[in-house]
């Protein structure tokens, strides 16, 4: 009997380091242990699931899959429009943020998978659901923040703490020069010199509609807004797709 037991134990063992291993990549799950009625709720309780390529990219911490835009938990990038100095030279941080996250999901060899995140703790609006996001099993906002991208929601992970201080450490993207914090900037800060431009608009009928949106082609308004967080502040929709 004892050896039966000896040999559970040796057959267990592996099965408890892969599964560590497994939640130590996978995604933080927040709202699994959270407890918490999350609103707004997405369309879909279970969650959201789409190819890589369908999912549109608002800004560097906003998408919408299937007509409904959701905030990425966790993390919070810098603004459309805004700018970073690195090694005396302003570069559009911003842009560069919104740009590595429509990379990975054009590139993604898995599909999306999003579901509902901690609303309580994700430090931002309450207008659209706060979602956590995966490709297989890398986090998205993981990758974010590894990358340099995105700061880390205070709160919201360690391990997302944990990975900005080792991009800090490095130096790795907007840890590598100068920069407003994209909360900060939202209040109106802005580095000196820096001429940060505001790349929403307005279009005049209730809806708003980021730069990097091919439809942006289509509308002219002199209503520039400087982030999304603004635009829901002044009651604007971001524009459904068409019917």
């Amino acid at each position: 009997m004892k050896r039966v037991t000896r040999l559970i134990v040796l057959l267990a063992i592996p099965a408890l380091i892969a599964i560590g291993l497994h939640w130590h990549s996978a995604p933080v799950h927040a709202a699994d242990t959270a407890g918490q009625d999350n609103t707004p709720q997405l369309a879909d309780p279970a969650g959201l699931e789409a190819r890589g390529r369908d999912v549109q990219v608002i800004d560097g911490d906003t998408i919408m899959i299937a007509g409904q835009v959701l905030d990425i938990a966790g993390m919070d990038a810098p603004e459309l429009g805004q700018q970073c100095l690195h090694n005396g030279s302003f570069w559009d941080c911003g842009m560069s943020s919104a740009m590595q996250l429509r990379k990975y999901f054009a590139m993604a060899p898995f599909d999306v998978h999003c579901w509902p995140g901690d609303q309580e703790r994700a430090g931002k609006a309450g207008d659209f659901p706060i979602v956590e996001c995966g490709i297989g099993e890398r986090d998205v906002a993981a990758a974010m923040i590894s990358d340099g991208e995105a700061l880390p929601i205070a709160g919201y992970s360690h391990r997302y703490d944990r990975l900005s201080r080792d991009a800090d450490n490095a130096g790795i993207g907007i840890h590598g020069g100068d920069m407003i914090a994209p909360s900060d900037w939202r209040a109106g800060k802005r580095l000196e010199g820096e001429t940060g431009r505001c790349l929403f608009i307005a279009d005049g009928k209730g809806n708003y509609l980021s730069t990097l949106d091919p439809r942006i082609a289509d509308f002219a308004s002199d209503t520039k807004i400087c982030s999304d967080e603004e635009a829901r502040d002044m009651n604007l929709n971001y524009l459904p797709p068409s019917p």
